[in-house]
């Protein structure tokens, strides 16, 4: 085997790299660096932090943070393969993390090793979304309102659960203005401040495919920025007139409204059997009791296609035609809505 001498250090070698050997060769480039002092920027309200100037959402702890800032700063020599990066850092005080980090590879088909030593400095700042939220920022208001009624405390509820059901979802997918700014309970419904103009009109259109719900828009001109005009969007969602549970009469038949949206579908009460209609042609259907009203009632006897019940006012027995959902047998405790002179076992 041929050895040549290294012009660097004089030492014979079996192979040279760019004409030097291979300690020499390491000696001359630098492998990896980082510098001795890294800066990582975190919201201590809500804990994203910024990368490259811009505020990126996150769930980790401190730790995964000053991991991420670590590898973000590491230089590795171009060319390098094969690259293994391990971290060990301790706490000196909550703000001031000691690093020590070990990089190998090959570069050149030549193993190389660093062992590097950096200052992460925590630096607490408060985020754009956080800011604007404390502030009261919004860009849209909802107005969770109902069709020819108030909506009830029910309906509220599972609405505003959907609220944030989107807001959460749009924040994680990086939208950083999904937020809730303010909630205001008013009489005639709630309205609901949001950070975001495209989570706000997700949530009508959402809400409308899981409620029935409809939407309109009203833009006011709140200002301007870099010459441009910025505008404040408030939907008005608006609820079905008809509700689960609502009892109405439509064409002199009494129906038990089960679901209401682009379509209305229930059960007829004298007989048991389906209904469905476009809601569009059920709005001069009138209300003319709920399910709240129900009333216990006694079912004395079941006999073929009729049943016996006895008038929960006038105890006086009752003959009704049995509707289809009855299953229970005579002596049973049933309920039932009082609708002028006329009894409907409810299911």
């Amino acid at each position: 085997m041929n050895y040549l001498a290294c012009p660097v250090c004089g030492q014979p070698s079996d192979t040279q790299i760019e004409g030097k050997c291979k300690d020499c060769f390491l000696q001359s480039i630098n492998f990896a660096s980082i510098p001795l002092v890294v800066h990582t920027i975190v919201c201590p309200m809500c804990g994203a932090f910024k990368k490259s100037g811009s505020w990126v959402e996150s769930n980790d702890e401190i730790e995964e943070i000053i991991n991420n800032t670590i590898n973000k700063e590491l230089k590795i020599l171009p060319g390098s393969e094969d690259i293994l990066v391990s971290i060990e850092f301790t706490d000196t005080n909550p703000s001031i993390y000691l690093a020590h980090i070990k990089v190998t590879g090959n570069i050149k088909g030549v193993k190389a090793h660093a062992e590097l030593d950096s200052e992460i400095r925590v630096v607490k700042e408060t985020c754009d979304a956080c800011s604007r939220l404390s502030g009261g920022y919004y860009e849209s208001i909802i107005q969770i309102r109902a069709e020819g009624r108030f909506p009830d405390e029910d309906e509220v509820v599972k609405v505003l659960e959907l609220v944030y059901e989107i807001v959460e979802r749009q924040k994680l997918k990086g939208d950083r203005l999904s937020f809730i700014s303010k909630e205001e309970k008013l009489h005639e419904g709630t309205d609901v401040y949001v950070g975001s103009n495209s989570t706000a009109k997700q949530i009508c259109r959402i809400a409308g495919e899981r409620f029935g719900s409809t939407f309109s828009e009203s833009p006011t001109l709140s200002g301007k920025k870099d010459g441009k005009e910025i505008y404040r969007i408030t939907y008005s969602l608006r609820l079905p007139r008809l509700k689960p549970g609502d009892i109405i009469n439509v064409e002199g038949k009494t129906v038990l409204v089960r679901h209401s949206g682009k379509r209305t579908s229930g059960l007829y009460l004298d007989s048991g059997l389906e209904f469905a209609d476009n809601t569009d042609r059920l709005k001069n259907s009138k209300n003319v009791s709920s399910i709240k009203d129900a009333e216990p009632v006694v079912l004395l006897s079941i006999e073929n296609d009729t049943v016996q019940v006895m008038h929960p006012k006038t105890f006086r027995p009752v003959t009704l035609k049995k509707p289809a959902y009855l299953s229970v047998e005579g002596g049973e405790e049933i309920r039932a809505v009082i609708i002028g002179d006329d009894i409907f076992i409810l299911p």
